[in-house]
């Protein structure tokens, strides 16, 4: 059977929708959705975990996205994902932001909605991506994935960010460093100490790989 990975990979799919492709957006982001999502969830934090529902914040990321992936540039394959983690990091920081400036004005409680996308409109599939798989694969899933993130918030600040920025978002250890103002070796060594603190507290073998890479 030939190979078709070449027809698949995301710098073939942005050409495609490039050209008009309505199928190769969805592919699009029906392949990086639960990558996003799991970012979604690790950034929150505890006290935004509690009010902002991290499928929604993800959707509204490919949203977003969508106002400048006709100008996106991409070099390789792992751009594309970092891009997405940086609307991310911006996203979240406009709900804390949000949620600090109701904080001062208590007389205002109505929460930041969500833009829902419309049956009609280009937006429309994004609404999918949550419901695509079973529930009980679903229900699995969140558990594995609460665990997780319940565990991942006991890490010091820098050790969190390291095995955030490096096994979640991708970044080599080179752009890491860059990211953090820390040396390649000093944030092998934070990611190091922060997987072998998850296996202790998840009671699983730590895996110290950390090369990074989407």
């Amino acid at each position: 059977m030939q190979n078709d990975k070449p027809n698949r990979d995301t710098v073939h799919l942005l050409a495609r929708f490039r050209d008009g492709e309505r199928a190769a957006l969805n592919e699009l982001f029906g392949r990086y959705y639960d990558r996003v999502l799991a970012v979604v969830c690790l950034r929150l934090g505890p006290k935004l975990r509690a009010k902002v529902e991290a499928h929604d914040v993800a959707q509204e990321v490919f949203m977003s996205s969508l106002q400048g992936l006709g100008n996106f540039v991409y070099r390789n394959e792992g751009d594309f994902f970092h891009w997405l983690c940086k609307m991310v990091e911006n996203r979240i920081r406009d709900q804390a932001d949000y949620f600090s400036a109701q904080k001062r004005d208590m007389g205002r409680e109505v929460p930041l909605a969500p833009r829902r996308p419309s049956v009609e409109s280009l937006y429309g599939p994004l609404r999918e991506f949550a419901t695509t798989t079973s529930p009980a694969t679903r229900a699995a899933r969140a558990e594995s994935t609460r665990r997780l993130v319940a565990a991942i918030d006991t890490l010091p600040p820098l050790q969190r960010e390291a095995l955030i920025l490096v096994r979640y978002e991708g970044m080599s250890l080179t752009e890491a460093s860059t990211h953090l103002g820390r040396s390649a070796d000093a944030v092998r060594m934070l990611v190091a100490r922060a997987v072998v603190s998850l296996g202790k507290n998840l009671g699983v073998t730590a895996d110290n790989g950390t090369s990074g890479g989407p």
